[in-house]
């Protein structure tokens, strides 16, 4: 299979946009745009997101270290970049706060789940984190942030009624 054609196929499936966050035992703030994530189970909770083995984020996920999936809204576009470049501080100008874990939380979220890392599988160029969710909000009144064939769509309320 061509690498390139299975990508362009694979763009072809719209997704929402998330920002996966935690803390370091140092301190320090991780954050990175992530848009393989999906449900795995309600009975425990459980999610997984898909992290390119590149990403130096990666070693700061380890079983029981608490993260969040911010699943993006429309206005976050912006976040959606801040979260996607490789540079310093993805923090600076970002609005969030910190949860109990001290894990940062992205305001004005369409949806944020706060988790504890239940395992770290391998897959590919990837590897797979599944968390136990431990709490779940959302904003119901707001409208998703999505990523179709490569880019950034915006879906107006009306189109999905």
């Amino acid at each position: 299979m061509d690498p390139r054609e299975f990508r362009n196929t694979l763009g072809h499936f719209a997704t929402g946009v998330t920002v996966i966050t935690t803390t370091t035992d140092e301190g320090e703030q991780i954050g990175l745009t992530a848009n393989a994530f999906s449900s795995v189970s309600l009975d425990p909770p459980l999610v997984l997101v898909c992290i390119d083995k590149k990403s130096g984020s990666l070693k700061t996920l380890k079983k029981g270290i608490p993260f969040a999936i911010n699943i993006l809204q429309k206005e976050q576009e912006e976040d959606c970049w801040r979260f996607a470049k490789r540079t310093e501080d993805k923090f600076a100008g970002a609005s969030y706060t910190l949860s109990t874990d001290n894990v940062p939380l992205l305001n004005g979220n369409l949806a944020t789940i706060e988790c504890d890392v239940a395992e770290v599988i391998e897959g590919g160029d990837h590897y797979i984190v599944t968390g136990h969710v431990k709490s779940a909000t959302y904003d119901d009144q707001a409208e998703p942030l999505l990523f179709f064939r490569g880019k950034i769509e915006q879906v107006m309320q009306a189109e999905l009624a």
